[in-house]
């Protein structure tokens, strides 16, 4: 384990000038009943609000300069909201923040202004298109303070119509503000309404670093503008101004994983038997696709696993190709594997790519790089993984982890809590995993019922189906239930893992002043920068590699023309053999972007102790203090390998809540929770976000729901009130 890390994440640190605030604005609640949704669009339509905000459904914070003259209209409840007892309204500082928020224009120039929109929902016109009946769709980043107060970034689809509702929300594209706007009346169209109805999926990426413009365009350049913008224009309104908090890691791992394509040995001398589902020409087509390209392999051949296709299933290893038909079950053709037929799926659809319209299956490892062998494609990599631990499942043995891994986990004992019914009375499944010393893997499962009287039955299941209820403050909804990922038992100590929505977020200042620093398209003259190197040149560095390489560059920089832009003096400096990749070099460029006003290569993609991805990569334990005054133990699983310049999706983070022994034991057992997150055959070569057992309790789950169909979660509308 190390430590003395420090980073940031989405939790905001902020406090409000509530007096000002008061003295510059007054704020209106309005509550909404069924059915009155259209009163309430004409309504806002005749007023001037600053900003909106809805703190939950069916109600509305409205925030003006000057209050206008309430009347009563059928189906609206308003009443005014003083801040000084905003919280006996159930109004809290993270709602009020989100008004100042909702005023941030995204365009140029970057001011306050008025937004009648009761969320933020940032758009650009790159990300308009043109669906296939000619509508137009678009999606955009709504930016949402949470009752954690951390900033949620999520991207929301919105599809044209030309047709007025009064009864549902509509909205209209400004590309000058950079953001959707709600419309509370007719005019001239197309508006937009919230929805998908195709298998795109739209994205943000989290954060790009190739260049400042696919910076700025990423999440953590859209928040990092946002706040920005916000801390310049509403100065009068925060005694504190808003940032992201930062937390020192407390323990971090840094384990190297085993190549992904290791795999193939687990299952060395076995046969792999490929099957599709009956009188389908497309699942045959994408099976032998599959069986010629690993049959060809060179890894597979070495191991010596026999592939073969045939028209169903065998005992032993087995991949059935189906249709993905979830919305037609009668249609099913997936096939439960037994202890002797171990049956692995894939989707003509998912994992062949097809699309309606296609002429046929055209799916090949590595998108058909010939070069490279079949086998280290992920995909297929993915899906010998799955075999393996459908086999230990089938077997109830582990194998797929070595010796002082298995010693590890033996003693502990893994929970999982699964809904499976609303009405009459909520009720959860509780399945368990525990290990024998050989590491056999023993599960079980019995059914609770959420209700106090059920609860007070003695015995393991109950009692700790109890402990989690209390901690999640006695709620039955199926959503709160579903972020709990597992309860971790080692002896009596409990941990219970829970998912929520805060992220880490890596430094977007930092960031984007490395990324000024090395823009290819930066002028520069040659006596300005000559004059530079010389004013920063160190005058008795060390490192001979160092010094040789900076006056190389001195010299490129001294035959260029007159005026040049970063991206040619970075050729030239190529040309004359001062590669970024070797280490004089490698220093210089961090040595000039520390000291000069440009740089050839950013550091960004390097681990260096305070660079501003810290978060995004290796395994950290910190504790971060809530809203109620208390810290939570909270952890980050990232990348266990170099960054690429454009990252998808942020690194959430999960909370350690102890169900006994108070928070010590949090840092007495999560060193064996990060090595049961650092394996490699979960997350294909990525480390797991929660300990891998976890993954064998799911497919158990999986596999009872298919034996067991009354165990699927049902909601029963007819019993609903």
């Amino acid at each position: 384990m190390q430590d003395q890390m420090t980073i940031q994440t989405t939790r905001l640190d902020y406090k409000l000038n509530l007096m000002a605030l008061q003295s510059d604005y007054r704020f209106l609640q309005v509550t909404v009943k069924e059915g009155a949704f259209s009163n309430y669009n004409k309504l806002i339509a005749s007023w001037l609000p600053e900003a909106v905000m809805t703190p939950r459904r069916n109600m509305y914070v409205l925030m003006f300069r000057q209050l206008p003259l309430l009347q009563q209209v059928e189906g609206l409840e308003m009443r005014e909201i003083m801040l000084a007892e905003m919280e006996t309204d159930s109004i809290y500082p993270n709602h009020i923040l989100q008004l100042l928020l909702n005023q941030q224009a995204f365009g140029q120039p970057a001011i306050s202004e008025v937004n009648k929109t009761p969320e933020l929902l940032v758009s650009r016109k790159e990300w308009q298109y043109q669906r296939q009946d000619l509508r137009r769709q678009c999606h955009a980043l709504n930016v949402k303070v949470n009752w954690d107060q951390d900033l949620e970034l999520n991207v929301q689809t919105y599809t044209e119509t030309a047709e007025w509702d009064w009864k549902r929300p509509l909205y209209k594209l400004d590309l000058a503000r950079g953001f959707l706007e709600r419309c509370y009346q007719p005019s001239d169209g197309p508006y937009f309404y919230q929805g998908n109805h195709t298998s795109r999926k739209n994205q943000v990426k989290f954060l790009s670093i190739k260049n400042l413009k696919s910076f700025e365009r990423s999440k953590v350049g859209i928040a990092r503008a946002l706040l920005d913008n916000l801390n310049q224009n509403t100065t009068r309104y925060l005694r504190k101004s808003v940032k992201f908090h930062q937390s020192q890691v407390e323990q971090s791992c840094q384990l190297k994983l085993e190549r992904t394509d290791a795999i193939w040995k687990q299952i060395a001398g076995c046969s792999i038997n490929i099957y599709p589902q009956a009188n389908d020409s497309l699942a045959a087509e994408l099976a032998n696709r599959m069986t010629a390209a690993l049959k060809q392999s060179q890894i597979v051949q070495q191991v010596k696993v026999n592939i073969h296709c045939s028209r169903s299933s065998q005992s032993g290893l087995n991949i059935q190709v189906i249709r993905d038909t979830r919305d037609h079950a009668k249609y099913d053709h997936y096939e439960v594997g037994t202890v002797d037929r171990i049956i692995q799926h894939v989707t003509v659809e998912k994992f062949g790519a097809y699309q309606k319209g296609d002429e046929g299956v055209s799916w090949e490892p590595h998108d058909g790089k010939k070069s490279r062998d079949a086998v280290t494609d992920p995909a297929l990599i993915k899906l010998a993984q799955e075999l393996c631990i459908k086999q230990d499942l089938a077997n109830r043995q582990l194998t797929m982890v070595d010796a002082a891994l298995a010693r590890k986990i033996q003693p502990f004992t893994f929970y999982r809590f699964e809904y499976i019914r609303e009405l009459p009375a909520p009720e959860v499944m509780v399945t368990k995993l525990a290990f024998t010393m050989t590491m056999g893997l023993v599960f079980s499962k019995k059914q609770v019922v959420l209700k106090a009287d059920h609860l007070k039955t003695d015995d393991e299941y109950t009692r700790i189906c109890d402990k989690v209820f209390k901690v999640l403050g006695s709620k039955k909804q199926k959503y709160i239930w579903d972020r709990v990922d597992c309860v971790v038992q080692f002896g009596t100590k409990q941990i219970m893992i829970q998912q929520f929505a805060r992220t880490t977020m890596p430094d977007g200042e930092q960031i984007k002043k490395q990324l000024e620093l090395c823009n290819p398209n930066k002028i520069l003259s040659r006596k300005n920068a000559g004059q530079e190197l010389e004013r920063v040149r160190p005058i008795d560095a060390d490192d001979e590699a160092f010094m040789t390489a900076f006056k190389q560059l001195q010299s490129v920089v001294a035959e260029s023309p007159s005026t040049f832009n970063l991206k040619d003096l970075d050729q030239a400096a190529r040309d004359a053999g001062l590669n970024p990749r070797q280490p004089g070099m490698r220093q210089v460029n961090q040595f000039l972007e520390a000291k000069a006003s440009f740089t050839l290569k950013s550091t960004l993609q390097r681990n260096l102790p305070d660079s501003p991805l810290l978060g995004l990569k290796w395994i950290g334990l910190m504790r971060i203090e809530e809203w109620n005054g208390y810290s939570i133990a909270q952890y980050f699983v990232g990348a266990n390998q170099s960054l690429k310049p454009d990252i998808a999706r942020a690194v959430t983070l999960r909370r350690l809540l102890p169900l006994s022994y108070g928070d010590k034991v949090v840092d007495e057992v999560f060193p064996e929770l990060a090595a049961m997150m650092s394996v490699e055959f979960v997350r294909n070569g990525q480390y797991t976000v929660v300990p891998f057992p976890v993954k064998y309790l799911r497919e158990y789950w999986l596999a009872e729901q298919r034996e067991h169909p009354e165990y699927r979660w049902k909601r029963l509308p007819s019993d609903r009130s």
